[in-house]
């Protein structure tokens, strides 16, 4: 009987196309494909499509991983930590009686977490922050071309996928990060400039003040980590001061952006009060008040109104209403450890690890979405994973590499020269070169 030997694998190295189809159905699975409808536990089409997107996704990075030449290590304290709260999660839904919902719902941000670390390990940090943040703004590039008509509303929003205001100045306001980034790494070219410029008029177009606040901070926190800039990035700020200045105390750009939408201001900010309250003072069972009520629950009763249910506008306080203060305490683990790592990461990342951490931490204290299968979750766990101390101590295989100094040219030294040096007690001028300059 005849038998062919396998031959082992052999790594190979992945390609951009790959890791790019890897990283788009990432963010397929998690965008909102319908605007204001939230997974309560029923299958429908959406549902199932998303689902079938993420399991691509995950069975694609696993096999990127399986074919990597040179792996990233990647730590545990982030899945450890993301486990625990899955776990809290499911037993909180088991308890109000939506087992199978949260089931779902924590698969669905186990698969994507899960896929992100194969990426990380398959590829590298910096090929993998690169790839996951232009696929994002490529969403919103085409979400925004899609609906530019929207903006006769007042509100520039998404057409496909109907993206809200505030998800498009998330995912753009993370590609301008990155556009810093590089520029006070002094790796900007000159036109990121102007994309710089760009990405922030479509932030403003939003009307989304919450992101465009915290946008703000974390530019200024990655400017003061800056040591140097291009000379693309200088001209930038430098034209930025004037051009706020001038918007500030000129025009009513400012004051439009505040005051959007008049009373409805206050009408908001008492919405996302009332929810608080509601959360904060929910009577339920100890074993709710301990573990939550699951991953599914998005709205909150709310009583004294008009309205008999209201949205949790806040990730924190979506995490106490879904699980519990067991679940409220791992988070704000995660998060301050997650923190303290981006503080210890070394250059060039730090800067943009810190600065994704304000931006999209601050931005959890109004926003949903931080610990859940979304985009900013996305974010936040690669931060996670990027800075743990396993992962920025080991090498990163696609990391730039600056080109090497030339060579100094050997010196020439006559036998004439070299013995009256050496009656002089003068060291051997020759001495100071590399072993292999002097064997020349």
């Amino acid at each position: 009987m005849n038998t062919t030997k396998q031959t082992p694998r052999t790594p190979t190295e992945i390609a951009p196309w790959q890791l790019y189809v890897c990283c788009l159905l990432l963010v397929a699975c998690t965008i909102p494909w319908r605007r204001g409808t939230y997974f309560a536990g029923a299958l429908d089409p959406v549902v199932a499509a998303k689902g079938l997107l993420g399991g691509a996704g995950l069975a694609l990075s696993f096999l990127l991983s399986r074919r990597s030449a040179r792996p990233t290590a990647v730590g545990a304290r982030t899945l450890t930590l993301a486990a625990l709260y899955l776990l809290v999660s499911c037993l909180g839904g088991w308890a109000a009686g939506q087992a199978l919902a949260s089931v779902v719902v924590a698969v669905r941000v186990a698969m994507l977490l899960t896929s992100l670390a194969l990426l990380l390990h398959a590829v590298g940090v910096t090929r993998l922050i690169t790839a996951m943040i232009h696929s994002l703004g490529l969403v919103a590039l085409f979400a925004v071309a899609t609906g530019a008509g929207t903006l006769g509303s007042g509100r520039l929003q998404g057409g496909v996928p109907p993206l809200t205001p505030n998800e498009i100045a998330l995912l753009t306001g993370t590609v301008l990060l990155l556009t810093v980034q590089r520029m006070i790494e002094s790796r900007a070219a000159r036109w990121e400039a102007v994309l710089a410029i760009g990405l922030f008029g479509v932030v403003w177009l939003t009307g989304s003040r919450t992101t465009a606040a915290t946008l703000f901070l974390g530019v200024a926190v990655m400017v003061l980590q800056a040591r140097k800039f291009s000379v693309a990035g200088f001209v930038a700020i430098v034209a930025a001061i004037p051009a706020m200045a001038f918007a500030a105390l000129a025009t009513s750009a400012v004051t439009n952006l505040l005051l959007r939408g008049g009373d409805q201001n206050v009408t908001t900010l008492a919405s996302r009060t009332i929810a608080w309250q509601a959360a904060l003072t929910m009577e339920g069972s100890t074993w709710q008040r301990w573990f939550g009520g699951g991953l599914p629950m998005k709205h909150i009763p709310v009583t004294g109104q008009y309205w008999q249910s209201q949205l949790l506008d806040s990730s924190w306080i979506s995490a106490l209403v879904q699980t519990g203060l067991i679940g409220l305490a791992l988070t704000a683990v995660w998060v301050l450890a997650t923190v303290g790592s981006t503080f210890r990461t070394p250059r060039p990342w730090r800067p943009l690890w810190v600065g994704l951490i304000a931006f999209v931490g601050l931005r959890s204290l109004l926003e949903s979405g931080l610990f859940d299968a979304s985009t900013s979750f996305i974010l936040f766990a690669m931060v996670s994973l990027m800075s743990e101390p396993a992962t920025r101590t080991a090498p990163d295989p696609g990391a730039p590499v600056d080109p090497e100094p030339a060579e100094p040219d050997p010196i020439v030294v006559s036998d004439a020269t070299l013995r009256e040096l050496q009656l002089q007690g003068q060291p051997d001028p020759r001495s100071s070169r590399t072993a292999l300059t002097a064997r020349r």
